[in-house]
């Protein structure tokens, strides 16, 4: 395996050198949509729900939907926050909010591998905001697609359930409201956007090496002849990065219940994001699940299919979601400042870890 891995990693190089320019078109290309669309999208989400949860408002705030989903699914009330956050936060956001309990140790590593299955979502900035407007010109539809979604992970939440109780230990602190507790939810999202963006950034480098190669193509071919019709050359880009989908023409058959199930399913990019997130939270259970919850999803959206169309107008090149452009320069010194900060944070820790040993060497 590792001759194999370091031929291709040689291979890659090479193709780099040779294709300079293809490649840095890519990568520019995926910083502009991180910058244009991701951050905005996901970020204000994730800094929210980071903050409810080190808080401790969302046992409160989010009791009105966490009561009486708790006696449906026979569920701790506050796992059940969890799972409402880690749907509409962004994807890695549920992740973040597991690690953090198990970091507390109010949950095993166990109990949260198997709560990840359904505490797993894109959120509704993206989902409403780019799925829906940008490819079908419609809000509702994106709505749709975001409840089919939330729907598929409270079935899978039932199922988990099923298999065992999920034991969550009472919290020991009380709310949280000082300047310390809201600086470090917004440096945990910036964390997360950080990860997402630069693996975004990673996956865009893939693509362009493999439409370098032709496998992007031939993948397309091979779809198209399993009957995938125009959705042949979107199977595989989804599949590896979930935001491709933003590509994708609403003529095409069942691009809806497509759109549902590739975002349950997630892609391959957002899996490896939050496996660096979990932060050694088992995955088998995870993986396991994300088959079936992108089926359910394209089955509960297919009743959307019945929404009207929009005009032909509405989705003229005139009509479409235009980035703010102006903005990226601003975004940019911006993931710059986080990534300074995040880094001297780290040296910071490590400082006071390492004068810790110090004194207690000294006192021993």
């Amino acid at each position: 395996m590792k001759y194999f891995l370091a031929a291709l990693s040689a291979a890659a190089g090479a193709l780099i050198l040779l294709n300079p320019e293809t490649v840095s078109g890519s990568v520019s290309g995926a910083v502009r949509d991180c910058l244009e669309v991701i951050v905005p999208s996901l970020f204000a989400f994730t800094v929210l729900a980071i903050w409810l949860q080190s808080s401790g408002l969302y046992r409160l705030l989010l009791r009105p939907i966490t009561l009486p989903l708790s006696r449906l699914l026979r569920m701790d009330e506050e796992l059940c926050a969890v799972i409402v956050l880690g749907n509409i936060g962004g994807y890695p956001v549920g992740a973040k909010l597991l690690s953090r309990l198990t970091s507390e140790n109010r949950i095993s590593r166990e109990d949260a591998g198997r709560m990840l299955c359904c505490c797993f979502g894109s959120g509704p900035s993206f989902v409403i905001g780019i799925v829906g407007v940008k490819i079908f010109g419609s809000a509702a539809a994106g709505l749709a697609i975001f409840a089919a979604c939330f729907c598929s992970s409270l079935i899978i939440a039932a199922a988990v359930r099923l298999k065992g109780e999920i034991t969550l230990r009472e919290s020991r602190s009380s709310f949280r409201f000082n300047a310390e507790c809201f600086t470090d939810s917004v440096m945990s999202a910036a964390r997360v956007m950080f990860t997402v963006c630069v693996m975004i950034t990673a996956f865009a480098v893939i693509f362009s090496l493999m439409d370098i190669l032709g496998i992007t193509s031939a993948a397309s071919g091979i779809f198209s002849l399993m009957g995938a019709g125009e959705l042949s050359e979107s199977i595989m880009p989804a599949f590896l990065e979930v935001t491709r989908l933003k590509s994708l023409k609403p003529a095409a058959e069942w691009v809806l219940p497509f759109c549902a199930g590739m975002l349950s399913f997630g892609g391959v990019c957002v899996h490896i994001q939050v496996m660096a997130v979990a932060r050694g939270i088992p995955l088998k259970s995870f993986m396991a699940s994300r088959l079936p919850a992108a089926l359910l999803s394209a089955l509960l959206s297919l009743p959307a299919l019945l929404l009207p169309q929009p005009a032909a107008e509405a989705l003229s090149p005139a009509a479409e979601v235009r980035p703010f452009s102006a903005s990226a320069l601003i975004s940019a010194c911006v993931l710059i400042m986080c990534g300074i900060l995040l880094a001297g944070k780290k040296d910071k820790s490590k400082q006071s870890k390492t004068g810790f040993a110090a004194k207690r060497g000294k006192f021993r």
